[in-house]
């Protein structure tokens, strides 16, 4: 069992509530975080103001650029071992899983969970990562230019929930979508998000009515339960 903090959507002024608790979440009185940009390709801007938020709530921050610069594998260990709380970035799921397996990270972070050596969290594509699957908007379902909507396969698994962040601005799509799928859907909206505390799951916020939904498709019919969500 571990930790895990999987936020939908937002950027970190919305998320600040949730970033404090993902940070008393590491009980740490000066936490490590690893930040994990791949699924933006490890921009600059992004990486700074990671630094500028963390930084501000206690916490030496560290960042995993796969993208930009060369690891060995014990060099990734390293850093993973050193880590109270991983954070990762969003931006393209697709790309940021391929890149991923490359280095074998996706089997490192399970790893992390089971051993529960860290708190991991991150929004979006760094949400979606700790499930079976995510609805995403990679740019590998893009035409001609126009956004498109699919499923990222291939995740880390450690709940089996295809997962939707951003639910208000993908609800047609995802709805029509989870039929496809024969486990449960989880969407929840912006500035949600999922919590497992070795074990036991719920949900928190940031922003008053927010919410989030379990899905199963069942006789035909989609079948939505709204959860309890905790405002912070």
């Amino acid at each position: 069992m571990g930790r895990i903090v999987a936020i939908a959507g937002g950027n970190l002024e919305s998320t600040h509530k949730i970033n404090q608790y993902i940070v008393a979440l590491a009980g740490r009185e000066k936490a490590n975080l690893l930040f994990i940009g791949t699924a933006s390709h490890d921009a600059v801007e992004y990486i700074e103001v990671i630094h500028t938020e963390f930084e501000s709530l206690g916490c030496d921050v560290k960042e995993l650029n796969l993208t930009s610069e060369k690891y060995t594998d014990e060099e990734i260990d390293e850093l993973l071992d050193q880590a109270d709380i991983i954070y990762v970035g969003g931006g393209d799921t697709a790309f940021m899983v391929n890149a991923w397996r490359e280095y074998g990270l996706d089997s490192k972070l399970k790893k992390v969970y089971l051993t529960d050596r860290a708190v991991l969290s991150g929004i979006s594509a760094g949400a979606m990562c700790w499930f079976n699957c995510g609805h995403s908007d990679s740019s590998v379902f893009w035409k001609d230019g126009n956004i498109g909507y699919g499923w990222v396969d291939g995740l880390l698994d450690i709940h089996s929930y295809a997962f939707c962040p951003h639910y208000g601005e993908r609800k047609e799509s995802f709805d029509e979508m989870i039929k496809e799928k024969p486990f449960p859907g989880m969407a929840l909206d912006e500035n949600v998000a999922f919590v497992d505390e070795n074990g036991p799951v719920h949900f928190i916020s940031s922003k008053e009515s927010a919410k989030a939904y379990l899905m199963t498709f069942h006789d035909g019919k989609l079948v939505k339960q709204e959860q309890k969500v905790v405002v912070l």
